[in-house]
């Protein structure tokens, strides 16, 4: 295997795999969990795994061994070692059925959309494409939401028996009922628009940026997700502060003390604004439910459970759902050990973003906004990450690996164009990769 041949892809493939990408993303956000029980989440998750086939056998021909075998093996074991040994040990702590308990796992099946995208632009697929048929998927995503808000009966599908439609509707007496939304796709998209208002750009991509702003902000005018703004705008603030540059690692290392000074306090008041929203009391029982049953399975926690047999309400109680406790929930689920590598794959992520940032910045002058937008997001989930692991659901894994797969593109292009590392002819070859045909 060799790159001193141009990476190409064939043109009449790119269309396809541009539509291929858009449902990978569409429904890895969600996006059709308002119709058919969620059915469209198997669509998406058959073309990330499409994207990750056509990506492994371009790649096969086109890249070095080693960069081939870092995006495919690894993201194979990776999500194989989830999905299988969660099964194998909630069979083995209660008897349940592995098949089952690895279907309920099929949302990590997702995360093979970002190693498919990295392939794929590694062989010529390029990497602008991809950013616009996610500004796309983003924008649907929005209309999609709010066309469920106006034409579903909120009320009706609160109270209904069937859980997938209950599910999707959630109320308070303040805000009434609401439409659950794909909260990290329009929060990534309000962001990334505010970025493209700081940049000179064409007439249709400014139009774009205000309508993707104006729809965000309707659809969190309609949810008010309080601790979500906040977070972004603590992400933002501190962006130019301590982000920005790679010289500001010295000052995060200053403030790093305070930091843990303030950890406890801001960890205290969040834990109580957690438990005195609406269901607090069920979720305080949760909370001790959970750390119960985590002193008896403390390393691979309980396992993965499965809505065709037992159920982590069949086991602990009704009203118990990993999913609303934190990391408490993520240890309940996976042990120390999940917990240990989520903490570990979410900084990986944040620590690439970071770098890729500086990196485009670098290379032209200024952020790109897509980028920037999931910096900050991930940031601000950083805030709020003992209450909110959100990496470790379909919304989170889809954004997290093609997070991953974006800031890996970024940074090798920004390597690839230093003179000070590859000699010119050298230059010319790797970035053919990422040409435009």
């Amino acid at each position: 295997m060799t790159t001193s041949a141009q990476p190409r892809l064939s043109l009449n493939l790119r269309p396809a795999l541009y539509a291929v990408l858009f449902m990978a993303v569409f429904a890895g956000f969600q996006g059709g969990r308002y119709y058919l029980a969620n059915r469209l989440q198997e669509l998406g998750i058959a073309c990330a795994l499409l994207l990750f086939a056509v990506g492994i056998w371009q790649a096969l021909f086109r890249l070095d061994y080693a960069e081939w075998r870092r995006w495919t093996v690894t993201p194979i074991l990776l999500v194989g070692g989830i999905m299988g040994i969660s099964s194998l040990v909630f069979v083995m702590n209660y008897q349940g059925n592995l098949l089952y308990s690895v279907f309920s796992a099929r949302e990590f099946l997702l995360a093979f959309l970002g190693p498919g995208v990295y392939l794929l632009c590694r062989c010529g697929l390029p990497v602008e494409g991809v950013k616009r048929t996610v500004w796309l998927a983003f924008f649907a995503l929005m209309l999609n939401y709010l066309f469920f808000y106006f034409t579903m009966d909120l009320r009706e599908a609160f109270f209904s028996s069937d859980h997938t439609v209950s599910n999707l509707v959630t109320y308070d007496e303040w805000r009434g009922f609401r439409l659950k939304p794909p909260l990290f796709a329009i929060m990534v998209a309000l962001l990334g628009s505010l970025a493209l208002l700081t940049q000179r750009r064409g007439t249709l991509v400014f139009a774009g940026a205000i309508i993707c702003i104006a729809l965000s902000v309707y659809i969190w005018g309609i949810v008010m997700f309080r601790s979500t703004l906040a977070t972004m705008l603590l992400a933002v603030l501190l962006y130019p502060v301590m982000l920005s540059q790679k010289n500001r690692v010295k000052l995060m290392v200053v403030l790093a003390p305070l930091a843990l000074i303030a950890v406890p306090i801001v960890a205290n008041l969040a834990t109580e604004y957690f438990l005195a929203a609406d269901g607090g009391g069920i979720r305080a029982k949760a909370f001790a439910k959970a750390l119960e049953h985590i002193a008896s399975h403390p390393i691979l926690g309980a396992g993965e459970d499965s809505a065709y047999g037992q159920s982590y309400q069949d086991i602990v109680a009704p009203w118990f759902y990993p999913s609303d406790l934190g990391l408490v929930g993520v240890t309940y689920k996976y042990g120390v050990v999940g917990v240990l590598l989520y903490l570990f794959m979410h900084f990986k992520i944040l620590l690439a973003l970071w770098s890729a940032n500086i990196a485009h910045r670098e290379r032209m002058g200024r952020i790109d906004p897509l980028l920037w937008a999931l910096l900050m997001f991930m940031t601000a989930q950083s805030f709020n990450l003992a209450l909110n692991p959100g990496l470790a659901y379909a919304q989170g894994i889809t954004l997290g690996s093609l997070a991953l797969a974006l800031a890996s593109l970024e940074t090798f292009r920004h390597r690839a164009a230093s003179p000070a590392t590859l000699a010119p002819a050298a230059n010319h070859r790797i970035l053919g990769a990422h040409a435009v045909e």
